[in-house]
């Protein structure tokens, strides 16, 4: 008698969802939240307003409201001058 040597098969899959970030479209994790979304993309979070599916998300919710696929979100810069 002999053992078997057998490999263990391990599939592992997220499923990413598709939303369009300030025109482009791309992939992520489907529990980021905003705030974590501008981490992800190195965007820094000190003086930048957020539109969600054109609905201006309150520096307050962004750790709370999640990506959800299709969303539309535009992260806008502010800019002194005048």
């Amino acid at each position: 008698m002999s053992l078997i040597n057998a490999t263990p098969s391990i599939t592992v899959t997220t499923d990413l969802i598709s939303l369009e970030l300030n025109g482009t479209t791309v992939m992520l994790e489907p529990d980021l939240c905003l705030s974590g979304l501008l981490a992800a993309n190195n965007i820094d979070l000190a003086s930048v307003a957020i539109v969600v599916n054109d609905t201006v998300i309150p520096r307050s919710g962004w750790q709370h409201i999640q990506c959800k696929a299709n969303d539309r979100i535009n992260v806008f810069s502010a800019v002194a001058g005048g």
